[in-house]
């Protein structure tokens, strides 16, 4: 289960104590060069070996022995000879007690939408680069909708509610997801970073994403941000497109409100 404080240190740049807090000059315990090299990665990744050093003010020698034991432990992931945060970061963060669920907070707005065009809702929020659900409402299992149950990931990039919440998130993410090779879902899923860019820069002026074919062939899903009061991507609803047009447009405008609802809740 994700807090809502997890989703939004997923999303944010950190206050004094975080990822954007410049590294401290002189570091001298091996935690303090740990926690340096980590954040100068999360904050100009990618980074060669090199470009690490000089970023991180440290000796090559140094940052090459950490890096090592950081690779080991999957914290950090070299793709392409360059350095990027691991998946292993985001994993450690599911496992703290949150006080707080995204998906506690989002269930009733979930079941309102289900209620009104009896069509499956998942409430998913971001895992390293992939998308997670946490939360789902359906009546029945069905081949267009049935692969993506609680806890099911999948890449951002290809994804409904992915595309919505990397849309609205700091450039950083972005460049985080097309510094690796993208994988397809289905042979139409956004694998190309331009054309990544170019719909993103739609979702950001509609105000939701619309994906066709890339998850499962044959199907279509609308994903929409939930945006927090500082102007933070938490997570996303994510819905099956309606065959008739004007229930799609009707769909579009509700999950857009039941966002909107969603995100006035949260402190």
């Amino acid at each position: 289960m994700t807090s809502i404080a997890e989703a939004r240190a997923l999303s944010e740049p950190q206050p004094a104590g975080g990822f954007d807090e410049p590294p401290r000059a002189g570091a001298e315990t091996v935690v303090d060069k740990v926690r340096t090299v980590v954040e100068t990665i999360a904050r100009h990744g990618p980074l060669g070996l090199s470009a690490l050093a000089r970023e991180a003010g440290m000796s090559k020698t140094t940052v090459h022995r950490l890096s090592g034991e950081l690779l080991a432990w999957g914290v950090i992931e070299r793709i392409e000879g360059r350095f990027v945060l691991g998946r292993r970061m985001a994993e450690l963060g599911q496992l703290v007690t949150p006080r707080e669920s995204l998906r506690e907070v989002g269930h009733p707005f979930a079941v309102e939408l289900f209620a009104q065009f009896r069509l499956p809702v998942t409430v998913s929020v971001r895992q390293g680069l992939d998308v997670r659900c946490v939360a789902k409402i359906s009546g029945t299992v069905d081949e267009a909708t049935g692969w993506m149950g609680v806890g099911t990931r999948a890449p951002l990039h290809c994804t409904a509610a992915g595309k919505a919440i990397l849309a609205f998130s700091p450039p950083e993410l972005f460049r985080a997801v097309v510094a690796r090779p993208m994988r397809g879902v289905t042979p139409f899923s956004t694998v190309a970073p331009t054309k990544l860019a170019l719909q993103l820069r739609d979702v950001r002026r509609a105000g939701y994403s619309v994906v066709r074919r890339e998850v499962h062939v044959g199907a279509s899903s609308i994903g929409v941000p939930v945006i927090d009061r500082h102007g933070t991507v938490v997570g996303a609803f994510a819905m099956p497109l309606p065959a008739r047009p004007e229930q799609a447009v009707e769909l579009q405008r509700s999950i857009k409100q039941q966002a909107a609802r969603l995100a006035a809740q949260l402190p």
